[in-house]
């Protein structure tokens, strides 16, 4: 999702010198853009089984072809004309062999190969395209490391994949930041995985950014899903690690001395049926930017199916969010000055050459 702002005035002074020629709108993107498979799998997988699902999984990411995505992507982020731009599911693969299963003669003893990294991907999409954005904050969230198989037929020999998954940050080159700032939520999700409970951590990454004269703090989450249990609800525990993460998280937001522009998958419903978090965010003095400018339709940003090959779009929930935060909009509950917001990697022509949605997230 983009929103592009421009305020009424300037009522904080500016925190760096800057140029202040060109449009005066700010323009701010969020994108969950999908770790390829529902990883999840592994979490409540038969601990027997998890060589075989690894394996199936890492083929699903192999076909969701990342690097195909990714120019899907950096042409939305163009197309934007993004200032910054808060990523959520930005995965790195790495695989460890325990055998010659690349090839050639036996790897060193803890040797690790970089199978897919996706903010190297990214960028470099990016600058394909002409276009040069700084990774400048990023939250390392879940790292989980799992024996695979790497013959379909005997499950011999075995090789450990990796995966760790973070929260970025982009800047574009001609922005203005500083304080970087990142970490993980300090209630993590449990996980029982094999009657051994692990723990999942998810996080945030923050920056400071100084445009047209007005300073902003741009904050970008992924709190945890709280799915609706098959008969109705939504599971206890999970809720509340997510009214946790949120309560952290607005505390964050809390300390910004700047206006806060708040961006994420935040996984709860704006209707209030899964979680009432959403609520809690307005509770706080935010405004959503998708209800403030001019919506089209229903601003549905979740979920496509699991291949993203579906012909027509399966979005059917609004769960990732740009909210904004200043003086104003606590005192008077809605923004001050001019704001649009409009989906992105939503419509059909958005997809690949080979007709995949860029994510399974718009």
């Amino acid at each position: 999702m983009i929103a592009t702002a421009c305020e009424a005035d300037r009522p904080f002074e500016p925190l760096f010198d800057q140029v202040h020629a060109g449009s005066p709108a700010l323009n701010v993107v969020s994108y969950n853009v999908y770790w390829g498979a529902h990883v999840e799998d592994l979490l409540t997988a038969d601990p027997s089984q998890i060589p075989v699902i690894a394996a199936g999984l890492w083929v699903d990411v192999q076909t969701t072809n990342f690097p195909e995505r990714a120019v899907a992507i950096a042409r939305q982020i163009e197309a934007a004309d993004a200032h910054v731009v808060g990523l959520q599911e930005m995965a790195l693969y790495r695989f460890e062999p325990e055998s010659d299963y690349l090839g050639g003669p036996l790897p060193p003893p803890d040797a690790e190969y970089v199978l897919l990294d996706f903010l190297s991907v990214l960028t470099g999409a990016l600058e394909a395209r002409g276009l040069s954005y700084t990774p400048v904050a990023k939250a390392q969230n879940m790292d989980i490391e799992l024996p695979m198989c790497t013959d379909p037929e005997a499950c011999f020999p075995l090789a450990d994949i990796r995966l760790t998954d973070y929260d970025v940050v982009l800047v574009r080159d001609d922005v203005v930041w500083n304080s970087p700032a990142a970490g993980n939520f300090a209630v993590p999700l449990p996980v029982d995985v094999g009657g051994q409970l692990i723990y999942k951590p998810s996080g945030w990454a923050s920056v400071d950014i100084a445009f047209k004269g007005n300073n902003y703090r741009f904050i970008n989450a992924h709190l945890e899903p709280a799915d609706v249990l098959p008969g109705g609800g939504v599971h206890p525990e999970i809720a509340y690690v997510q009214a946790m993460q949120i309560e952290e998280l607005l505390g964050i937001a809390e300390d910004s001395p700047y206006p806060v522009i708040l961006v994420g998958d935040f996984n709860s419903d704006d209707d209030g049926g899964t979680t009432p978090t959403y609520q809690t965010v307005l509770d706080s003095g935010f405004v959503d930017v998708w209800l403030t400018g001019k919506p089209r339709g229903s601003g549905y940003t979740s979920n496509q199916s699991s291949d993203l090959m579906n012909t027509t779009s399966a979005l059917f929930h609004r769960i990732d969010f740009i909210f904004y935060r200043d003086e104003f909009t606590v005192d008077k509950g809605r923004f001050r000055g001019s704001v649009a917001a409009e989906l992105i990697g939503e419509e059909p022509g958005d997809r690949t050459e080979t007709g995949m949605w860029p994510s399974d997230h718009a």
